[in-house]
């Protein structure tokens, strides 16, 4: 449905909560855990009150809470919608994993530049490399930064965070991309995509190093799958950086931040 402005404004008022598209539909829906707490002790919502409500995969509502209670609230959905905030490019990072906390920063801001999916991996100068089980803990503490992202940024899909794969799953899952650019320092030249393509590609899949860059003999085997090679200048960028500047470069020229 197409809304007035007035409309829009009274929506982006609301209260806005994520619930899983598998309870949407159940006769009751419901919130529970630490949005449900946020409702009843911080935010003191009543029976009655409207807020909005989205599950991740585009569509909003609009809701009425009918029960409260610090573990728990059920909701009456009064409306559905089509959020219509994602970018016309499904744009995926592939990033070489970073070390400490580095990996968790970038959550947020590839979240709120409307970048599709996310897949870290293991290049040859990856260090440390975890072990499965504190991965498992990363990924959990990812998703949840990611679902505060979307709802700050009033994103309507969540951004899609891929298990950490090795290289070789990485250029695997890159042959259906339309457009595929490995971003290193050892090519100090930008980005000149008007000479390599005529039309916009659909999807762009983006590779960015670890702290330590790429071993040669990666960008060999980026490029034998197709990979286009490029930089961002004669400045070496952090990863973190060069991770953030190559979406926004892209989303720039593909997406929805340029000029069309």
């Amino acid at each position: 449905m197409k809304w007035s402005d007035t409309r829009e404004e009274k929506i982006k008022a609301l209260k806005r909560f994520y619930i899983p598209p598998d309870r949407v539909h159940k006769k009751q829906p419901e919130i529970t855990g630490s949005d449900a707490g946020h409702i009843y002790r911080v935010l003191r919502l009543t029976a009655g009150a409207e807020v909005e409500l989205f599950d991740g995969t585009g569509v909003g509502y609009l809701a009425q809470l009918v029960t409260v209670s610090p573990n728990c609230i059920q909701f009456r959905i009064t409306e559905s919608f089509s959020l219509h905030s994602e970018s016309p490019v499904k744009i995926t990072l592939a990033q070489g994993f970073l070390k400490d906390r580095k990996m968790d920063e970038l959550v947020r801001p590839l979240t709120e530049l409307g970048i599709y999916r996310w897949m870290p991996f293991y290049a040859s100068r990856s260090v440390p490399v975890p072990v499965e089980k504190r991965i498992r803990k990363r990924l959990d503490r990812w998703e949840k930064i990611n679902l505060e992202a979307v709802k700050q940024c009033r994103r309507g899909r969540v951004l899609r965070i891929e298990p950490t794969k090795r290289l070789a799953d990485v250029l695997s899952a890159s042959k259906h991309a339309d457009l595929k650019v490995i971003f290193y320092e050892a090519k100090p030249k930008g980005f000149h995509i008007q000479k390599t393509r005529s039309k916009k590609p659909e999807s762009v899949m983006v590779m960015i190093g670890p702290e330590g860059g790429f071993d040669p003999e990666e960008v060999k085997m980026a490029q034998a799958n197709g990979f286009i090679s490029a930089g961002m200048g004669p400045r070496i960028l952090r990863a973190q950086t060069a991770a953030i500047a190559a979406c926004t470069l892209v989303q720039y020229l593909f997406g929805d931040m340029g000029e069309s």
